[in-house]
């Protein structure tokens, strides 16, 4: 006997797989038997001024294989000044042909399309162009789809020929010689020369990769209008062809995509093949390319799928998302709920409120609050009920995806965003996404975090709910279902959701986004004993839909009266399910039986469709996945610390990611219960930041998302009880596609006409890049010159889980290395494409070195964005402090940074310039910086502070990088420095290395303010002969005062340096630092305070 999870059906249609259809097909119609039909079929053929070919076709109609007396023809003309209706008489005796007409007021072609379906007199619609010849087989292949179900648009095939040759009355005389004509290439409209292939139809090579279209995510966009056939009642039903387009092109995708959205299969249908009368030149009348010019906009407006790349704070007159809010009496909250789902991130929605009937001024403030809105709709009816009001608000959206909140309830900011994420990046057809929730009270308090169960299974939903808030499902599987059943007052989201879970998949995306309120009046809680009989009845219309009903037994569980006991009948009087529900959704006609075994159902879904049926029946054990990392050395450092501070034993594997190479962790979680491994999953969220999951087998999942802690967002909402500034929504955002794009795979920056590129990893994309680290790059390459970048300010970006550092190779950063944990990202900016002396030979000689001896690596990125500086007059160099780091800011969430740092110096912090104290914390310059870094989670991190130019050398000595950190970035030979710049004078010259007098040095020395004063006096009191013997002290006798103060307190570091360092790292630092250096004593800390070398300046 099978058990219960082995007697589940396959999820039948899932996506685009038509299978069914092909099956009922191939039952009913058996190949190499005689076939009777019984259902008439309308060819509408619209036509302008191409009255030759039109003939053609209607010539070629006459040899159908289908019965002549099922057919009529349609001629809709668009104003033809040609007579095409002079044609009629030419076909009497075979089929009917009537002409309707519509004046030539430009290209009509949806119109006169509409105009004859709805002039036709049968259900069967074919639509053929005037220039498609039928292949005899067309009407007939198309029609045994038609008698088998009605949800399906049937695409037909072309073949490109040139008629030119044949007569209309030659076609209708006899069809051999049209189907015997070669294939022409359409762009040429000849025959193929030479090595030319003939053209073949482009939409086949999709076929072939997408199983014909079963497995496709988008199968309407291979719908072309000019060979279709469906059924009236779904045309009418989303309004026929859109008649806004009166230029060529697009209209075919804009109807596919209602078409889709209503619930359609897609079938490609093999034999019903149409010649495309191809003109000689390859092209005909219209003019394309300045049609498509016009349409392609009108198909971002109004196709929300595949299409469009939304634009933040767009407004599209189809929105990708539709968020639906059904009220009654909610006056206290509704204002919250819409809000909240008016901040969202991604702004390409509407919000739908369904006003049900409420007595408490509900309806009034909304009016007042959005009437004029133009993001929001709102609707009001008399009382009908959550499920009425829901099946209103969703039927009177338009987005592709539909988001559920309840008035009650609040959306976090990234809700839609990320459940949008995982429809969008996912290679695999999902039907519907939810999440976690935190949970509150009336007040706004928090009640923690809601239940979750940790893996998406049909078998477990089938026991009771745990589709948890936030929800989002596809419109097209919505319009597949009843949608919610109006019959009952609660459990009406079990309901629903059971419902999807029998026609497509279901992914928890288990990051915690909503905010479910708890209070007196919840559905679930005002009359509980109806609750569980509702539940019931939910699990028992489950059974029946499933044909599951004679073989399943369930009773109430005495211990729990919700919860569901389930036995399967061992001796069934019929084994055959009933697949009447199951198969309606097909739109199936009677003569497709519905009592099918279980093993015949295995053949009525593609093997892609049973896979994926039978993951959604879910397993027992659970793993946790963590990653992906950029390196197996970051990997191995994670996994180091799952072991010391959780315990846990990870395994590394990789994962091929676009061009590059994914490190991921898995965790075997053997032993634990679901509620300890969902426990476990939240506390690596929230304490390192990690995006983690948990799964159910140790392989990649089909589905790969990154889930992140959400837990700095909710902390902001409960101080604020708001999720934004009430002003946020009035402002307008940063617009990154202004700024910011990507050509072939290099990002680029354009500020007021200046181009710089940078080369980012292979396999990085825009998406990776949080909006808030776009805009703050711009504003750090630009802020000397433009500080509008930052003018409407509103950071939601929250921070990852390691550090980065800006690394130059040189002897700061190479002591800031020493000082910061293992797994920091390092990055170089290298700089191309821009004629100067830098030369990087020493700075990757220490890279291949650090990598040899430690397995880390540096990500050198390069970039031409010091031409900026350039492009203000000014010399090659960075135009900001922090521009050093502009590379990591742009990678912060393709790295997952928690923070930034650099090798910045006591001589550029504490001491100003290097020639008077100031007290650093305090300035303009940190307070202005951390600020913005650490509002979109990069606080920066600074761990050299403290320590002078002195002690870096020291620690990079100590740490073994001696020789291999070289801040002089001249020479050309590895190993070796130049000695003649201005900081091989200072930094190597307390090694005893050589330097040359040279101008640059002469002139620096001869400055006032010397720069970095300090630093660069205790070099010279400590060397300071060049390698001719000259003697700085006689050269410069203007020093000589200076260089009889004490600066010996630069070798020992400044302690309250230390709390500019991001907590989380700062005792990893101190205590790093304490094992290189003593810290200033009382008197040093004096002396640095009073130095003022120059009080004039």
């Amino acid at each position: 006997m099978m058990t219960m999870n082995e007697l589940y059906p396959p999820l039948l249609g899932m996506g685009n797989d038509w299978t069914p259809f092909e099956r009922a097909v191939q039952e009913m119609y058996p190949a190499g038997k005689s076939h009777t039909y019984s259902l008439p079929v309308s060819v509408v053929i619209p036509v302008y001024n191409r009255r030759e070919k039109l003939g053609k076709t209607i010539a070629a109609l006459t040899h159908s294989t289908y019965p002549l007396d099922l057919i009529e023809v349609i001629i809709a003309d668009d104003g033809s000044s040609d007579s095409p209706e002079t044609l009629i008489p030419l076909f009497e005796g075979h089929f009917p042909v009537r002409h309707v007409f519509q004046e030539d007021l430009g290209y009509r072609l949806s119109e006169v399309r509409n105009l004859g379906v709805r002039e036709a007199n049968h259900d069967q619609i074919i639509i053929l162009d005037c220039d498609m010849l039928p292949e005899p087989t067309l009407v007939e292949s198309y029609m045994q789809y038609m008698h088998v179900g009605t949800k399906a648009v049937l695409i037909g095939g072309r073949r490109y020929v040139n008629t030119d040759k044949l007569s209309i009355e030659s076609v209708l005389d006899d069809i051999e010689p049209v189907l015997s004509l070669p294939t022409q290439r359409v762009d040429t409209g000849r025959g193929p020369e030479g090595d030319e292939p003939p053209s073949e139809d482009w939409r086949y090579k999709f076929y072939a990769d997408s199983n014909n279209a079963k497995d496709a995510k988008y199968a309407f966009r291979w719908l072309c209008g000019g060979n279709i056939c469906f059924h009236r009642p779904l045309h009418d039903a989303i309004g026929g062809f859109d008649e806004s387009f009166t230029a060529w092109g697009a209209e075919d995708q804009e109807y596919g995509y209602r078409m889709y959205a209503a619930g359609a299969w897609f079938i490609p249908v093999e034999n019903a093949v149409g010649l495309h009368q191809e003109p000689p030149g390859g092209s005909n009348e219209t003019d394309r390319d300045s049609g498509r010019s016009i349409t392609r906009e009108q198909l971002i407006e109004k196709c929300p799928a595949m299409y469009r790349k939304s634009e933040k704070d767009r407004i599209y007159e189809v929105p990708k998302v539709t968020v639906y809010i059904p009220a009654y009496n909610c006056i206290d909250f509704i204002e919250q709920a819409v809000q909240s789902a008016l901040n969202q991130t991604f702004t390409d929605l509407e919000v739908v409120v369904c006003n049900d009937g409420s007595t408490d001024g509900t309806g009034e403030l909304l009016d007042e609050l959005y009437g004029e809105h133009p993001r929001v709709v709102i609707i009001h009816q008399e009382n009908g009920g959550i499920s009425n009001a829901s099946n209103t608000a969703i039927r009177a959206g338009r987005g592709e995806y539909i988001l559920q909140l309840d008035v009650d309830d609040v959306l976090l900011p990234i809700a839609a965003e990320f459940l949008v994420r995982v429809f969008e990046e996912n290679k695999i057809d999902i039907g519907f996404v939810y999440g976690d929730s935190y949970l509150i009270d009336a007040r706004n308090e928090d009640l923690g975090h809601a239940y979750s169960w940790s893996v998406y299974s049909r078998q477990r939903l089938a026991n009771g709910m745990m589709i948890h808030h936030p929800r989002m499902f596809r419109r097209r599987d919505f319009n597949r279902t009843h949608g919610f059943d109006e019959s009952i007052t609660n459990a009406v989201d079990f309901d629903f959701f059971l419902k999807l879970s029998e026609l497509t998949t279901g992914y928890h995306l288990q990051m915690p986004m909503y905010l479910y309120r708890q209070h007196e009046e919840n559905t679930s809680k005002v009359d509980k004993s109806e609750q569980d009989s509702n539940t019931h009845y939910c699990v028992h219309q489950h059974l029946e839909r499933t044909g599951l009903s004679q073989r399943v037994v369930i009773e109430k569980d005495p211990s729990a009266p919700r919860k569901i006991i389930k036995n399967l009948v061992e001796q069934p009087e019929d084994h055959r399910l009933n697949c009447c529900a199951l198969f309606e959704k097909f739109g199936f006609r009677e003569n497709v039986k519905p009592f099918r075994h279980r093993w015949e159902l295995d053949q009525w879904a593609s093997q892609h469709t049973s896979n994926r049926s039978q993951k959604m029946i879910g397993a027992s054990a659970r793993f946790l996945r963590l990653g992906p990392y950029g390196s197996v050395r970051v990997a191995d450092a994670v996994a180091g610390r799952l072991m010391k501070e959780h315990e846990l034993s990870a395994r590394v594997e990789s994962k091929r990611k676009g061009k590059g190479i994914g490190y991921h962790l898995f965790v075997d979680f053997e032993g634990r219960t679901d509620k300890q491994a969902v426990e476990m999953r939240r506390r690596i969220q929230d304490d390192h930041q990690w995006k983690c999951e948990v799964i159910d087998e140790r392989k990649f999942p089909h589905i790969v998302v990154n889930p992140s802690s959400t837990s700095d967002l909710y902390q902001q909402f409960l101080q604020t009880e708001s999720i934004l500034p009430s002003d946020v929504s009035d402002q307008e955002a940063y617009n990154v596609s202004a700024f910011w794009s990507v050509r072939n795979e290099t990002l680029l920056f354009n500020w007021k006409g200046v181009e710089v590129f940078f080369e980012m990893p292979l396999d990085w994309s825009m998406e990776d890049t949080h909006s808030d680290l776009f805009q703050l790059a711009h504003h750090i390459l630009v802020e000397p010159w433009d500080k509008s970048a930052l003018s409407n300010w509103n950071p939601t970006r929250q921070p990852g889980w390691r550090p980065g550092l800006a690394f130059s190779g040189g002897v700061d950063s190479a002591a800031a290395l020493c000082l910061m944990p293992e797994e920091t990202v390092l990055a170089y900016n290298e700089r191309t494409g821009i004629e100067g002396k830098l030369n990087h030979t020493n700075a990757f000689r220490f890279f291949e070195e650090l990598e040899r001896r430690t397995g880390r690596r540096v990500y050198r990125i390069k970039s031409n964005h010091e031409k900026i500086r350039v492009s203000q007059g000014k010399s090659v160099g960075f135009s900001t402090d922090y521009a050093c780091a502009v590379q990591l800011i742009l990678l912060a969430d393709y790295f997952g940074l928690d923070s930034i740092g650099t090798g910045m110096p006591l001589e550029n912090s504490y001491l100003f310039h290097g020639h008077r104290y100031r007290n650093f914390s305090d300035s303009w310059f940190w307070e202005h910086y951390q600020h913005m870094f650490e509002s979109v989670g990069l606080p920066l991190y600074q761990p050299v502070a403290g320590c002078s130019e002195i002690i870096n050398m020291g620690i990079v000595r100590d740490a073994g990088w001696e020789g291999w950190a070289q801040s002089c970035l001249r020479s050309p030979k590895g190993g070796s420095v130049c000695g003649q710049c201005w900081k091989c004078f200072r930094k190597n010259s307390m090694l005893g290395l050589p330097f040359s007098m040279s101008n640059e040095i002469i002139t620096f020395l001869g400055k006032e303010p010397i720069k970095q004063a300090a630093s660069t006096l205790f070099s010279i009191q400590r060397g300071g002969i060049s390698s001719d013997g000259k003697d700085i002290r006689d050269e410069f006798p203007q020093l000589h005062p200076l260089l009889e103060l004490d600066f010996s307190f630069l070798e020992h570091h400044y302690p309250p340096a230390l709390q500019l360092i991001p907590e989380k790292y700062r005792y990893f630092t101190t205590a790093r630092l304490q094992g290189y250096v003593n810290k200033m004593n009382s008197l040093e800390v004096s002396k640095m305070k009073e130095i003022n070398l120059y009080p004039k300046s």
